[in-house]
């Protein structure tokens, strides 16, 4: 029986048991179940039979309850089935058999941050895997040479001698990489972890234009005949000529960019809305309007410092990015998402260390191992 189905029957079980519609046998198996429920290592043995007891007492207390209420036949049967929800929901969390096992301190240690790699998708569909491109080697792809210098950035350059057509490419980074790219304009892209960059091969035309989800910082050249050079990530479009700034735009979160030097044009053609940044000014949507408001640079471009900074950062986007840089599962045994952290932290440590300076800041956490040896990370 798969354990969707012992779930269920188990379900079924205890309705009928709320609703006094079981037969002894369904009883018996109800009791049989909960008797057998396997231990936990870290409880005596003394607290499973407590907990077990008092799992009973529970059940038995619901159906003495209910026996004292004058509109038994409805209020009984929604109540029942919301007690059993409850109940089976509290069993199954707390007893049931999982595939998880708490991860062990010297795996945590095993893994790494993040670190740059990216795998660049032609228009072709061929994929090239940058980490088997050597330092100060290139490859040419029709009329574009792509380079890897001694420091690992990659750029492009184009060789064509005639009429080229225009590739676009893409450049993605998984999570748990940042990787830099050099456009074929002299512009440089950093992209952090779990984004994707869409460019062209070449710019012509009078827009240099590129899509962007998750986040990059952008040092856009300016061009002879400047040009406008356009990201557009999500409902957002940011214009520049010449500048340093950075987007973030994950999806389901929402899309922000920050000026680091220079002047930029964001705009929204959906609500029609655009506003003017001056440096250290961000601009983001609040209540459906498109505002600038000041930011703190050196926090928004932590992660290209190879930190992470927290200023009255919620747990559940601490969390976020940290689940990114490591590649891990993260998820919540509490609905309060917890209190805000402000701090740095660095983004070179290994798992176990950082887990131990979340525990130190007073976020709870599990490590367990999932399905695929993934690690999954529980916020206590």
């Amino acid at each position: 029986m798969t354990l969707m189905k012992q779930v269920k029957h188990i379900y079924k079980l205890i309705t009928l048991f709320l609703n006094r519609q079981e037969s002894p046998q369904e009883r018996k198996a109800l009791f049989d179940w909960m008797d057998a429920l396997p231990s936990e290592q870290e409880r005596s043995e003394q607290e499973l039979i407590e907990m077990r007891k008092n799992t009973r007492k529970r059940l038995l207390s619901t159906i003495n309850k209910s026996q004292k209420s004058i509109r038994i036949s409805r209020i009984v049967r929604y109540s029942s089935v919301a007690a059993a929800i409850l109940m089976i929901g509290f069993l199954v969390v707390r007893y049931w058999p999982v595939t998880e096992q708490e991860a062990s301190k010297s795996l945590l240690a095993s893994i790494p941050p993040g670190h740059k790699t990216a795998i660049i998708t032609l228009a072709d569909g061929q994929q090239i895997n940058l980490d088997q491109l050597a330092l100060n080697q290139s490859v040419q792809v029709g009329g574009t040479l792509i380079s890897k210098d001694a420091q690992g950035k990659v750029s492009y350059r184009n060789v064509a001698t005639g009429k080229q057509q225009v590739q676009r490419n893409t450049l993605y980074t998984p999570k748990g990489a940042t990787y830099d790219l050099m456009l074929s304009d002299g512009t440089l892209v950093s992209l952090n972890a779990d984004s994707k960059l869409i460019y062209p091969s070449s710019f012509e035309g009078k827009d240099r234009i590129v899509e962007l989800e998750g986040e990059a910082y952008f040092h856009v050249q300016k061009t002879k005949n400047k040009t406008r050079f356009i990201v557009k990530a999500g409902l957002q479009q940011t214009e520049v000529l010449g500048t340093k700034f950075n987007i973030n735009a994950y999806a389901k979160e929402q899309v922000q960019t920050a000026l680091e030097e220079g002047s930029v044009v964001v705009s929204r053609k959906d609500i029609g809305q655009f506003v003017h940044l001056k440096p250290n000014e961000k601009a983001q949507t609040v209540q459906g309007k498109l505002v600038a408001a000041a930011v703190n640079m050196e926090d928004v471009l932590g992660w290209k410092r190879g930190q992470f900074c927290f200023d009255g950062t919620n747990t559940a986007a601490v969390m976020q990015e940290i689940a990114r840089w490591y590649d891990i599962d993260v998820s919540y045994q509490r609905i309060d998402r917890g209190p805000q952290y402000s701090g740095k932290i660095p983004r070179n440590i290994s798992l176990d260390k950082l887990i131990e300076l979340l525990n130190f800041a007073d976020l709870k956490t599990k490590a367990v191992v999932g399905s695929g040896n993934r690690i999954h990370l529980i916020i206590t």
